[in-house]
């Protein structure tokens, strides 16, 4: 008989079904599910090329300043909140450079005269200047007032050669002593004058208070009652003229 039986034929498709069942199993690796994977949701990640955010190229690199004085820098008479060393700190200089100030002032202190916790300007150098300072500044002063100008001279120069030594690529910064006096005691301008000159010699800019008249006509207001220490608005005068020192020291 040349056809085929449907019973037959029945089993031959069920036999052929069979054999394309175990082929497609053994062409699936173990372990794995058949089913078709589900398309993944986008990457919330960056793409590689994408960069990240670049800080402010306006903004300078910061200029580390440390603050040698007495009490007109540590704002007695006020609150050390309100001292000018302070204020400099939320400020920023030429070229929105921002500045990180150490204010090593102590009350009653001078480069001869030890403060009230005994160190005078050189042993608050040695305490707070690092080399990686780029400015110091001393501030005063007036506490030296009726010393040996002798004596006074010689600890001046150790005080800049202290700092020199601690800090070699900082710009030093003298200034001398503040006066509320239209005409300052001759004592006081002997004072200023032996910094000046031991400024000069070993090449400390030196900013004279006295003879620029930073206070002239603007004493009652810019000093508080004692007549002697900044008032908050005297503070703020301060801030605003060391700014202007300090932008021009960084930049020279």
């Amino acid at each position: 008989m040349n056809g085929s039986s449907p019973r037959i034929l029945a089993v031959a498709k069920a036999s052929a079904a069979a054999m394309l069942l175990l082929a497609t199993a053994a062409c699936t690796p173990a372990g794995t599910d058949a089913q078709p994977t589900p398309a993944q949701p986008p990457s919330s990640r960056p793409s590689p090329t994408r960069q990240a955010p670049v800080a402010d190229s306006k903004r300078g690199p910061t200029v580390r300043v440390v603050v040698i004085g007495d009490s007109l820098s540590t704002g007695l008479g006020t609150s050390p909140k309100l001292a000018w060393p302070k204020l400099l700190q939320s400020a920023h200089l030429s070229n929105k450079r921002p500045v990180q100030v150490t204010n090593a002032a102590e009350n009653g202190s001078g480069y001869l005269v030890p403060g009230e916790d005994g160190d005078t300007f050189t042993m608050e150098v040695e305490s707070a200047v690092s080399p990686d300072a780029d400015v110091v500044v001393f501030f005063g002063s007036d506490n030296d007032t009726g010393a040996d100008p002798g004596e006074l001279r010689d600890a001046a120069a150790s005080t800049f050669a202290a700092a020199s030594s601690l800090a070699p690529n900082a710009v030093l910064v003298a200034v001398g002593p503040l006066s509320g006096s239209e005409e300052p005691d001759p004592v006081l301008a002997d004072v200023r004058d032996t910094q000046a000159a031991v400024a000069q010699d070993m090449g400390v800019k030196f900013i004279d208070p006295i003879a620029e008249q930073w206070l002239s006509g603007r004493a009652d207001v810019l000093l508080g009652p004692d007549g002697e220490h900044p008032s908050a608005q005297g503070q703020k005068f301060l801030r605003d003229k060391m700014k202007r020192i300090l932008s021009a020291a960084v930049q020279g």
